[in-house]
């Protein structure tokens, strides 16, 4: 019985991921149309990467129409199950109001929930919320704590510019607080993922 279970799970897996890549391919070939509807199949079965593909053809206008309701519902779907790159998709949505009622708060927590799993552009889009006070209090020490964080993962001249300039405005003993602050979050996301 336990044989024939695995053996059902192993060939729907397979097929699913099958399916997976028929979708993929469509969106590379270009045929969003076919695209759009293996990716709605799976996304409807909880598939998070469908999830997010879906909503990201749904907010670029591939192969339909621009839905941001659309793009919003999917995106949601499957943030709500860890998805990073979802999470700050939804994030910008929020930020910006498309298909959603605008809110810095909200967008605020979606970036930082990304940001925590590592992805890049929610820290450095958290730093820049921080930075310019949107959904928070301006706050030139977060912003550079998360610059710091990024600049961790990718070495970049424009995260380092911007630390410079906000270290300026730091005092010694406001870096150091925001220095302990980035390696106690680069150490979290560190554990998390190994």
């Amino acid at each position: 019985m336990k044989r024939s279970l695995w053996l059902i799970l192993l060939l729907s897996s397979q097929s699913v991921w099958a399916n997976f890549d028929d979708a993929l391919l469509a969106y590379h070939q270009g045929h969003y149309t076919r695209a759009i509807s293996e990716f709605k199949r799976l996304a409807k079965v909880g598939d998070v990467t469908a999830q997010y593909n879906l909503a990201y053809m749904y907010a670029r206008g591939l192969g339909v129409n621009k839905d941001y309701d659309q793009a919003l519902t999917w995106f949601y779907a499957a943030a709500q199950r860890g998805d990073a790159e979802s999470q700050f998709h939804l994030a910008g949505l929020y930020e910006q109001g498309l298909g959603i009622k605008q809110s810095h708060e909200k967008a605020l927590n979606w970036y930082r929930q990304s940001a925590l799993q590592g992805y890049l552009p929610a820290q450095i889009s958290l730093a820049g919320l921080y930075g310019i006070g949107l959904g928070v209090d301006d706050d030139i020490e977060q912003s550079w704590t998360w610059l710091s964080v990024a600049d961790s993962q990718r070495t970049q001249p424009m995260i380092a510019e911007a630390k410079a300039l906000l270290q300026e405005q730091l005092s010694p003993q406001q870096l150091q607080k925001a220095q302990h602050q980035a390696q106690a979050i680069i150490k979290q996301a560190w554990q998390t993922t190994n």
